[in-house]
Protein backbone atom coordinates (compact mmCIF):
# COMPACT_ATOMS: atom_id res chain seq x y z
CA UNK A 1 0.00 0.00 0.00
CA UNK A 2 2.74 2.54 0.98
CA UNK A 3 4.54 1.70 -2.77
CA UNK A 4 0.94 2.46 -4.30
CA UNK A 5 0.65 5.76 -2.89
CA UNK A 6 4.19 6.65 -2.86
CA UNK A 7 3.65 5.53 -7.07
CA UNK A 8 0.45 7.47 -7.44
CA UNK A 9 1.97 10.86 -5.98
CA UNK A 10 4.81 10.84 -7.85
CA UNK A 11 2.95 10.63 -11.21
CA UNK A 12 0.56 13.38 -9.61
CA UNK A 13 3.24 15.51 -8.74
CA UNK A 14 4.60 15.10 -12.09
CA UNK A 15 1.65 16.08 -13.86
CA UNK A 16 1.57 19.61 -11.88
CA UNK A 17 4.82 19.81 -12.84
CA UNK A 18 4.09 19.11 -16.34
CA UNK A 19 1.08 22.04 -16.36
CA UNK A 20 3.20 24.50 -14.13
CA UNK A 21 5.88 24.32 -17.30
CA UNK A 22 2.58 24.16 -19.85
CA UNK A 23 1.46 27.68 -17.77
CA UNK A 24 4.28 29.26 -19.08
CA UNK A 25 4.78 31.10 -22.11
CA UNK A 26 5.71 28.42 -25.24
CA UNK A 27 9.36 30.81 -25.20
CA UNK A 28 9.66 29.89 -22.11
CA UNK A 29 8.80 26.60 -21.98
CA UNK A 30 11.41 25.69 -24.69
CA UNK A 31 8.61 25.32 -27.10
CA UNK A 32 8.55 26.79 -30.98
CA UNK A 33 5.77 29.57 -31.12
CA UNK A 34 5.34 30.05 -35.16
CA UNK A 35 4.31 32.98 -36.18
CA UNK A 36 0.66 33.80 -36.75
CA UNK A 37 -1.07 33.79 -39.38
CA UNK A 38 -4.72 34.94 -40.31
CA UNK A 39 -6.39 31.38 -40.65
CA UNK A 40 -3.71 30.02 -37.88
CA UNK A 41 -5.21 27.43 -35.65
CA UNK A 42 -6.25 28.57 -32.04
CA UNK A 43 -4.41 28.38 -29.34
CA UNK A 44 -7.48 27.25 -26.84
CA UNK A 45 -9.98 23.98 -27.00
CA UNK A 46 -12.48 26.47 -25.54
CA UNK A 47 -12.07 29.79 -28.14
CA UNK A 48 -11.98 28.64 -31.09
CA UNK A 49 -11.45 30.32 -34.20
CA UNK A 50 -13.48 31.05 -37.03
CA UNK A 51 -14.27 27.55 -38.95
CA UNK A 52 -13.59 25.66 -35.82
CA UNK A 53 -15.40 24.23 -33.05
CA UNK A 54 -14.03 23.29 -29.72
CA UNK A 55 -16.60 20.27 -29.68
CA UNK A 56 -14.58 18.32 -32.43
CA UNK A 57 -11.60 19.94 -32.47
CA UNK A 58 -11.34 20.38 -36.27
CA UNK A 59 -10.04 23.30 -37.71
CA UNK A 60 -10.59 24.35 -41.22
CA UNK A 61 -9.44 27.35 -43.71
CA UNK A 62 -11.62 29.26 -45.77
CA UNK A 63 -11.80 26.89 -48.11
CA UNK A 64 -13.01 24.01 -45.67
CA UNK A 65 -9.78 22.16 -45.61
CA UNK A 66 -8.36 21.14 -42.29
CA UNK A 67 -5.14 23.42 -40.70
CA UNK A 68 -2.49 21.95 -38.50
CA UNK A 69 -4.14 21.94 -35.03
CA UNK A 70 -3.05 19.56 -32.52
CA UNK A 71 -6.27 18.06 -30.53
CA UNK A 72 -7.00 14.83 -27.98
CA UNK A 73 -9.75 13.17 -30.53
CA UNK A 74 -11.94 10.84 -28.64
CA UNK A 75 -11.42 10.66 -24.88
CA UNK A 76 -10.49 7.70 -23.88
CA UNK A 77 -8.67 7.84 -20.74
CA UNK A 78 -7.83 12.03 -19.87
CA UNK A 79 -10.72 14.86 -20.81
CA UNK A 80 -10.05 17.46 -21.87
CA UNK A 81 -10.67 20.77 -20.10
CA UNK A 82 -12.79 22.54 -23.01
CA UNK A 83 -16.74 22.34 -22.98
CA UNK A 84 -18.88 21.61 -26.30
CA UNK A 85 -19.92 24.79 -28.04
CA UNK A 86 -23.58 25.96 -26.76
CA UNK A 87 -26.16 24.05 -28.41
CA UNK A 88 -24.44 21.68 -30.48
CA UNK A 89 -24.66 18.02 -29.97
CA UNK A 90 -21.32 15.63 -30.27
CA UNK A 91 -21.19 11.67 -30.63
CA UNK A 92 -18.27 9.58 -29.32
CA UNK A 93 -19.04 6.36 -30.47
CA UNK A 94 -16.13 3.62 -29.82
CA UNK A 95 -15.01 0.21 -30.46
CA UNK A 96 -12.39 -2.18 -28.04
CA UNK A 97 -11.58 -5.54 -28.50
CA UNK A 98 -9.36 -6.54 -25.16
CA UNK A 99 -7.18 -9.37 -24.12
CA UNK A 100 -5.64 -10.22 -20.94
CA UNK A 101 -3.08 -11.46 -19.17
CA UNK A 102 -5.15 -15.40 -18.69
CA UNK A 103 -6.75 -15.33 -22.00
CA UNK A 104 -10.03 -13.93 -21.13
CA UNK A 105 -11.02 -11.69 -24.09
CA UNK A 106 -13.79 -8.57 -23.78
CA UNK A 107 -15.53 -6.43 -26.95
CA UNK A 108 -17.21 -3.53 -25.88
CA UNK A 109 -18.78 -0.47 -27.88
CA UNK A 110 -18.62 2.93 -25.39
CA UNK A 111 -20.63 5.70 -26.49
CA UNK A 112 -21.01 9.40 -25.50
CA UNK A 113 -23.06 12.22 -26.26
CA UNK A 114 -22.07 15.77 -25.60
CA UNK A 115 -24.43 18.30 -25.33
CA UNK A 116 -23.58 22.36 -24.89
CA UNK A 117 -25.67 24.37 -22.44
CA UNK A 118 -23.31 27.36 -22.47
CA UNK A 119 -19.93 28.71 -23.43
CA UNK A 120 -18.78 27.14 -20.24
CA UNK A 121 -21.04 24.28 -19.36
CA UNK A 122 -22.17 21.08 -21.43
CA UNK A 123 -24.08 18.01 -20.48
CA UNK A 124 -23.04 14.38 -20.97
CA UNK A 125 -24.49 10.96 -21.45
CA UNK A 126 -22.21 8.13 -21.51
CA UNK A 127 -22.59 3.89 -21.81
CA UNK A 128 -20.54 1.30 -21.97
CA UNK A 129 -23.13 -0.20 -24.83
CA UNK A 130 -22.85 -3.81 -25.58
CA UNK A 131 -20.65 -5.94 -23.88
CA UNK A 132 -19.39 -9.52 -24.52
CA UNK A 133 -16.81 -11.68 -21.83
CA UNK A 134 -15.12 -14.04 -23.24
CA UNK A 135 -13.23 -16.51 -20.03
CA UNK A 136 -9.86 -18.27 -21.23
CA UNK A 137 -11.71 -21.52 -21.29
CA UNK A 138 -13.94 -20.17 -23.93
CA UNK A 139 -17.40 -19.57 -21.78
CA UNK A 140 -18.29 -15.89 -23.07
CA UNK A 141 -21.24 -13.72 -21.51
CA UNK A 142 -22.72 -10.94 -23.12
CA UNK A 143 -25.27 -7.82 -21.85
CA UNK A 144 -25.51 -4.26 -21.88
CA UNK A 145 -22.99 -1.62 -19.46
CA UNK A 146 -23.82 0.72 -16.91
CA UNK A 147 -24.89 4.08 -18.23
CA UNK A 148 -22.92 7.57 -16.65
CA UNK A 149 -24.95 10.90 -16.96
CA UNK A 150 -22.33 13.81 -15.80
CA UNK A 151 -21.05 16.99 -17.46
CA UNK A 152 -18.27 19.51 -17.38
CA UNK A 153 -17.59 23.14 -16.39
CA UNK A 154 -15.31 25.28 -17.62
CA UNK A 155 -13.61 28.01 -15.01
CA UNK A 156 -10.44 29.24 -16.80
CA UNK A 157 -9.24 29.73 -20.57
CA UNK A 158 -5.79 29.66 -22.01
CA UNK A 159 -6.03 33.20 -23.55
CA UNK A 160 -6.70 34.23 -19.76
CA UNK A 161 -4.74 31.93 -17.76
CA UNK A 162 -2.21 30.46 -19.77
CA UNK A 163 -4.32 26.86 -19.65
CA UNK A 164 -7.47 26.07 -19.66
CA UNK A 165 -9.57 24.41 -16.61
CA UNK A 166 -11.85 22.73 -15.76
CA UNK A 167 -14.31 20.73 -13.62
CA UNK A 168 -15.89 17.45 -14.89
CA UNK A 169 -18.14 15.10 -12.76
CA UNK A 170 -19.61 11.60 -13.33
CA UNK A 171 -22.85 9.51 -12.05
CA UNK A 172 -22.96 5.73 -12.97
CA UNK A 173 -25.84 3.94 -12.70
CA UNK A 174 -25.70 0.30 -11.46
CA UNK A 175 -27.74 -1.34 -14.21
CA UNK A 176 -25.16 -3.75 -15.59
CA UNK A 177 -25.91 -7.72 -15.23
CA UNK A 178 -23.36 -8.25 -11.88
CA UNK A 179 -24.34 -12.46 -12.38
CA UNK A 180 -22.23 -12.03 -15.55
CA UNK A 181 -19.09 -10.27 -14.27
CA UNK A 182 -20.55 -7.13 -16.56
CA UNK A 183 -21.54 -4.22 -13.93
CA UNK A 184 -20.56 -4.22 -10.09
CA UNK A 185 -24.33 -3.84 -8.79
CA UNK A 186 -23.10 -0.34 -7.36
CA UNK A 187 -23.43 3.52 -8.07
CA UNK A 188 -20.29 4.89 -8.71
CA UNK A 189 -19.05 8.53 -8.71
CA UNK A 190 -16.21 10.26 -10.42
CA UNK A 191 -14.94 14.01 -9.81
CA UNK A 192 -11.90 15.37 -11.99
CA UNK A 193 -10.07 18.32 -12.03
CA UNK A 194 -9.21 19.05 -15.98
CA UNK A 195 -6.37 20.96 -17.52
CA UNK A 196 -5.13 21.57 -21.03
CA UNK A 197 -2.37 23.53 -22.41
CA UNK A 198 -1.96 23.94 -26.33
CA UNK A 199 1.95 25.03 -27.26
CA UNK A 200 2.57 25.03 -30.88
CA UNK A 201 2.17 21.78 -32.50
CA UNK A 202 1.92 20.10 -29.11
CA UNK A 203 -1.27 20.06 -26.56
CA UNK A 204 -1.10 18.52 -23.12
CA UNK A 205 -4.27 16.88 -21.27
CA UNK A 206 -4.71 16.10 -17.60
CA UNK A 207 -7.01 15.45 -14.92
CA UNK A 208 -6.91 14.51 -11.23
CA UNK A 209 -9.42 13.68 -8.94
CA UNK A 210 -11.05 10.35 -7.86
CA UNK A 211 -13.69 7.91 -8.17
CA UNK A 212 -16.08 6.81 -5.37
CA UNK A 213 -16.64 3.39 -5.53
CA UNK A 214 -20.13 1.24 -3.75
CA UNK A 215 -18.60 -1.27 -2.44
CA UNK A 216 -20.14 -4.61 -3.18
CA UNK A 217 -19.87 -6.44 -0.04
CA UNK A 218 -21.83 -4.37 2.39
CA UNK A 219 -22.80 -0.44 2.84
CA UNK A 220 -20.18 2.57 2.46
CA UNK A 221 -17.80 3.80 -0.45
CA UNK A 222 -14.46 3.33 -1.55
CA UNK A 223 -12.23 6.33 -2.41
CA UNK A 224 -9.88 5.65 -5.18
CA UNK A 225 -6.98 8.00 -6.50
CA UNK A 226 -7.22 8.61 -10.57
CA UNK A 227 -4.44 10.41 -12.47
CA UNK A 228 -4.33 10.93 -16.44
CA UNK A 229 -2.04 12.35 -18.84
CA UNK A 230 -2.13 12.83 -22.66
CA UNK A 231 0.02 14.33 -24.99
CA UNK A 232 -1.00 15.21 -28.52
CA UNK A 233 0.92 16.20 -31.30
CA UNK A 234 0.20 17.17 -34.82
CA UNK A 235 1.40 15.23 -37.50
CA UNK A 236 -0.38 17.96 -40.59
CA UNK A 237 -3.28 19.41 -41.71
CA UNK A 238 -6.33 16.90 -40.18
CA UNK A 239 -3.87 13.99 -38.44
CA UNK A 240 -2.83 13.55 -34.64
CA UNK A 241 -0.75 11.28 -32.88
CA UNK A 242 -1.87 11.21 -29.00
CA UNK A 243 -0.23 9.32 -26.02
CA UNK A 244 -2.92 8.91 -23.09
CA UNK A 245 -2.18 7.07 -20.14
CA UNK A 246 -4.18 6.49 -16.91
CA UNK A 247 -3.21 5.56 -13.46
CA UNK A 248 -6.03 4.19 -11.00
CA UNK A 249 -4.68 3.79 -7.15
CA UNK A 250 -5.06 0.87 -5.49
CA UNK A 251 -8.28 -0.42 -3.09
CA UNK A 252 -9.53 -3.49 -1.50
CA UNK A 253 -11.01 -4.20 -4.36
CA UNK A 254 -8.05 -4.16 -6.88
CA UNK A 255 -4.16 -3.46 -7.10
CA UNK A 256 -2.68 -0.04 -8.89
CA UNK A 257 -3.57 0.03 -12.69
CA UNK A 258 -1.70 2.00 -15.01
CA UNK A 259 -2.34 1.87 -18.90
CA UNK A 260 -1.27 3.46 -21.89
CA UNK A 261 -3.06 4.05 -25.59
CA UNK A 262 -1.57 5.56 -28.43
CA UNK A 263 -3.67 6.73 -30.97
CA UNK A 264 -3.90 8.39 -34.49
CA UNK A 265 -6.55 10.39 -35.39
CA UNK A 266 -8.10 11.82 -39.06
CA UNK A 267 -10.01 15.04 -39.25
CA UNK A 268 -12.04 13.60 -42.38
CA UNK A 269 -14.46 16.97 -42.80
CA UNK A 270 -15.11 19.77 -40.24
CA UNK A 271 -17.85 17.33 -38.26
CA UNK A 272 -16.34 14.40 -38.54
CA UNK A 273 -13.16 12.77 -36.74
CA UNK A 274 -11.71 9.06 -36.96
CA UNK A 275 -9.30 7.30 -34.58
CA UNK A 276 -7.73 3.95 -34.70
CA UNK A 277 -4.91 2.93 -31.17
CA UNK A 278 -3.47 0.78 -29.40
CA UNK A 279 -3.76 0.24 -25.72
CA UNK A 280 -1.34 -1.14 -23.78
CA UNK A 281 -1.33 -2.04 -19.43
CA UNK A 282 1.82 -1.11 -17.70
CA UNK A 283 0.81 -3.30 -14.68
CA UNK A 284 -0.32 -7.02 -13.96
CA UNK A 285 -3.62 -5.96 -12.65
CA UNK A 286 -4.27 -3.95 -16.09
CA UNK A 287 -5.84 -5.50 -19.21
CA UNK A 288 -2.59 -7.17 -21.02
CA UNK A 289 -3.31 -5.22 -24.34
CA UNK A 290 -7.20 -3.34 -26.52
CA UNK A 291 -7.29 -2.43 -29.71
CA UNK A 292 -9.45 0.81 -30.00
CA UNK A 293 -11.14 2.57 -32.78
CA UNK A 294 -14.01 5.56 -33.19
CA UNK A 295 -15.08 8.53 -34.08
CA UNK A 296 -16.14 11.92 -33.23
CA UNK A 297 -19.21 13.49 -34.68
CA UNK A 298 -20.49 16.70 -34.63
CA UNK A 299 -23.90 15.81 -34.93
CA UNK A 300 -25.00 19.40 -35.46
CA UNK A 301 -26.31 22.53 -34.09
CA UNK A 302 -29.87 23.03 -32.28
CA UNK A 303 -29.98 26.71 -30.97
CA UNK A 304 -27.31 29.76 -31.12
CA UNK A 305 -25.14 30.48 -34.06
CA UNK A 306 -21.66 28.95 -35.51
CA UNK A 307 -18.65 31.28 -34.24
Amino acid sequence: MIRTRFAVTHLAAAMMAMMAMMALPASAAGLPTPAAAPDAAPTAASDPAPGTDSATGSATDSAGNPTSSPRLAREAFTTGAGVTDPGVLVLNLGAQAGFDRDGAKSRRMPTQLALGLTSWLDARVAWSGPTRLQDAVGGSRSGGGDPLFGGQAQALHQDQAGLDLGLAYWHKLPRASVQKGIGSGKADDTLLATGTRTAGAWEFDANAGANWLGRQDGPGRIRQGVATLAVTRTLGPGWNLSLDTSALAATELGARSVTSLLALSRDLTPDLTVDLGAEAGLTRSAERMAIDAGLVWRVGRFWGQDR
